[in-house]
């Protein structure tokens, strides 16, 4: 995803449009249907310079060269290098759900608690397994009409695949499908919430005209130190990736909003070759019908629940460090994001997802994410049947935008 550079931003992220701006965005990209904003990703703090013995989550480092324009590009990802073999990675989490209080809003009700969502999230795909491929195959949402872009099948046909929704993609986007390689999030520890008053200056709740929700709304970056202060008083082991979860709550930067979720890593400043490196994500689990549907999805909203988890979590996979820089690409399905260089698999995709009904009688609506082929221009991909995007949305390589 593009992250706003103010915000030095893999997150999902809801742009608050300028008037002039939202009627062109909207036919675009999915909205709220309450008319605040139309739906986008970002990103927090990188990581770049840190020795190979720092402390942090399992990676491997790799580089790839662009045949469009001949330069090698490095990359940092999750687990074990594919192209080793079949070995199993599980990275320990935490889940620490923010309560926001909201001195500046409407009604009495005036709190957002994440830890009302923490089971939810629990018992979804982010953490339980379910047949991913089966789902994807079934329920996929209406391709992209954009010219260019269309999909090969309107129906995919990812074979079976019973596992954690970000493992079952992860490992399509190698092509090991079926195969004993898995890089698969551990059964999270859930830590105390933790409730934060928002001062008036600083958020706000909305109560939306059509869809009846209570939404809040923050500034980035007050968010940014609320989350960066916790991660410190809790002291998290860099070897576990928090999660912290928001409930309808989003971001704004000035003018633009709204952040749905973001990623990102910090790097202590010493360490003797043994820095800590810890990663991090948001999400906002969203009520269905605060984004509207995009066309042909019979009124389903994709943008509900887990998408915006799913969105961060598969971009945390393909760019834990936040340092992942491409050729620069620009899609019509995610013109939001205007022309951009990070290797960031959701953002070109937002809103288009599947839907995974789980034994807990809920049905969950995971985002389809961009193969890594599609950012190197590698043709023809080496994902599972070739695809560029889990979904099959993208028929070919990235386009440039220079």
């Amino acid at each position: 995803m593009k992250f706003c550079k103010p915000l030095t931003a893999a997150v999902f992220v809801l742009l608050l449009l300028a008037s002039q701006n939202y009627a062109q965005a909207q036919a675009t990209a999915p909205a709220f249907v309450d008319g605040i904003g139309t739906a986008k990703f970002g990103l927090d703090k990188s990581a770049s310079n840190f020795s190979a013995d720092a402390t942090t989550i399992p990676y491997f480092r790799s580089t790839f060269t662009d045949p469009t324009n001949g330069v090698t590009y490095p990359y940092t990802m999750v687990g074990t290098n594919p192209a080793n073999g079949n070995a199993t990675t599980t990275v320990p989490t935490v889940i620490i759900p923010f309560n926001f209080v909201f001195a500046n809003s409407p009604v009495a009700n005036n709190s957002l608690d994440g830890s009302t969502k923490t089971n939810l999230t629990m018992q979804s795909p982010i953490f339980q397994t379910a047949d991913i491929g089966t789902a994807a195959t079934t329920t996929a949402s209406a391709p992209p009409d954009q010219p260019g872009v269309a999909p090969n099948p309107r129906i995919v046909n990812e074979p079976a695949d019973v596992t954690q929704v970000g493992d079952a993609i992860y490992r399509a986007q190698w092509g090991n499908t079926g195969s004993g390689y898995h890089v698969l999030l551990g059964q999270p520890t859930v830590l105390p919430t933790v409730t934060i008053q928002v001062p008036k200056n600083q958020g706000y709740m909305i109560v939306g005209s059509v869809s009846g929700r209570r939404i809040g709304l923050l500034n980035f970056g007050w968010f940014a130190n609320q989350l960066n202060n916790t991660m410190r008083n809790y002291h998290v082991s860099p070897k576990v990736v928090p999660i912290f979860l928001l409930y309808n709550t989003f971001l704004y930067s000035g003018s633009s909003c709204c952040t749905l979720g973001f990623h990102g890593a910090t790097t202590s400043l010493n360490g003797n070759g043994k820095q800590q490196v810890n990663t991090y994500m948001f999400a906002s689990y969203s009520d269905q019908g605060i984004f509207g549907a995009n066309p042909g999805d019979n009124g389903v909203s994709y943008i509900s629940d887990i998408h915006g988890l799913s969105h961060e979590v598969q971009e945390w996979l393909d760019d834990p460090f936040v340092n992942n820089g491409v050729n620069p690409w620009l899609t019509p399905t995610a013109p939001q994001y205007g022309c951009t260089r990070a290797l960031e698999t959701g953002d070109p995709v937002v809103g288009f997802g599947f839907q995974v009904a789980m034994p807990n009688g809920v049905t969950y609506h995971p985002e389809d994410e961009v193969h890594y082929s599609w950012f190197a221009r590698e043709n023809p991909s080496r994902a599972e049947q070739g695809y560029f995007t889990y979904l099959n949305n993208f028929a070919h390589v990235a386009n440039g935008c220079n």
